[in-house]
């Protein structure tokens, strides 16, 4: 909820694009993006990394103005797709269509290419119920939050100050998504396991894409055959064995709203690993289904070896019947069929292009 709507004021139920003063709206979104106090302000701000906003946490822990204890700060994770088109709007998108209108805010549009945390912005009183999950800071702690990367800990032990670290932190993070392949260090199973202990608190449908977020943080992976079979692992024993493994299936890039870019190393390794859930899910789900056809096909074969049918079909007396035949080419037709798809498939998987299956 917004300051604006918070307090009451009228101007909370008016949208940033029909304000009729045009500078006072360029300086509020300003002074919002800046964390400065105005004297009016009807945006909430969200982000698509979940880097910041963990390091956001400690930085409200530290900070003197507010300093709340993790019991009192909530993670909110909420599914877009359940909210209407063009509630959620870039920030950048929002300091572009007001730059002219304040040179301020047209610095800061400069200022977020060194420093982009994928804010998204809404209005007045969004309502979330039913389409969000809220977790305290405090139980992802519990659940070993700073097992996944060891300088959580160091954060919530920073003195309390008026500045706390926060951007400069960030950035300090993602380096370890600069470093070579070779350089790279697996994650670790106390690392992996925390990651799902975490993300468990959000249960279905936010626990896989949060258990890929976290697992996603510990930087560029070596061992991502680990961390599917856990992924796996995880999602079967969360439901009955004859329930259908949607979680894994709704892993689709297609499906699936990501602001990754050069400037979001970590998100952008969240949605390799998102694509990596999903191929693996379709390709066990292949295999099943070609397993099955193929024992079709073997007990088709085993059938003609049958010496009934063998004595009926080396016979010299002609059928009465034509539509023997008719039978006979439709099935020489189906088997036409089933070697023309298997070869594409085969194809397919052969060069890896399994996103367009």
């Amino acid at each position: 909820m917004s300051m604006d709507a918070r307090s009451g004021s009228i101007a909370c139920a008016v949208d940033v694009f029909r304000r009729s003063d045009k500078a006072q709206t360029a300086e509020m979104i300003n002074q919002h993006l800046r964390w400065w106090r105005g004297r009016e302000d009807n945006l909430v701000s969200w982000t698509s990394s979940l880097l910041f906003a963990l390091v956001y946490i400690f930085h409200l822990h530290a900070n003197t103005g507010d300093g709340s204890n993790f019991e009192d700060i909530f993670l909110c994770v909420a599914d877009t797709h359940k909210f209407p088109d063009h509630v959620f709007i870039r920030d950048m998108d929002l300091v572009e269509a007001f730059q002219d209108e304040d040179e301020d805010l047209r610095d800061f549009g400069q200022l977020r290419q060194r420093y982009y945390f994928g804010e998204y912005l809404t209005q007045g009183a969004l309502k979330i119920e039913g389409r969000c999950k809220i977790v305290s800071a405090q139980r992802m702690v519990e659940s070993g939050l700073y097992r996944i990367r060891p300088e959580f800990e160091n954060f919530a032990n920073w003195a309390r100050q008026e500045r706390p670290p926060g951007a400069n932190t960030v950035g300090e993070l993602r380096a370890s998504f600069e470093c070579d392949k070779e350089q790279r260090q697996g994650v670790s199973r106390d690392g992996l396991e925390a990651a799902l202990a975490v993300g468990q608190l959000f249960d279905a449908p936010w626990r896989l894409p949060m258990a890929a977020s976290l697992v996603a943080l510990a930087g560029p992976r070596t061992d991502d055959d680990a961390i599917l079979m856990s992924l796996a692992f995880r999602t079967r024993t969360s439901r009955d064995a004859d329930e259908p493994d949607t979680e894994r299936g709704n892993c689709s890039l297609p499906d699936t709203k990501f602001d990754g870019d050069y400037l979001l190393p970590e998100v952008n390794e969240y949605k390799d690993i998102m694509s990596s859930i999903y191929q693996d899910y379709y390709l066990r789900e292949f295999k099943e289904h070609l397993g099955s056809a193929e024992a079709a096909l073997r007990n088709v074969i085993a059938s003609t070896l049958n010496p009934a049918f063998m004595t009926h079909e080396n016979s010299e007396t002609q059928p009465s019947f034509s539509s023997v035949d008719v039978s006979r080419e439709n099935i020489l037709n189906r088997l036409s069929t089933v070697s023309m798809l298997s070869s594409g498939l085969e194809k397919r998987l052969r060069t890896k292009d399994v996103d367009c299956l």
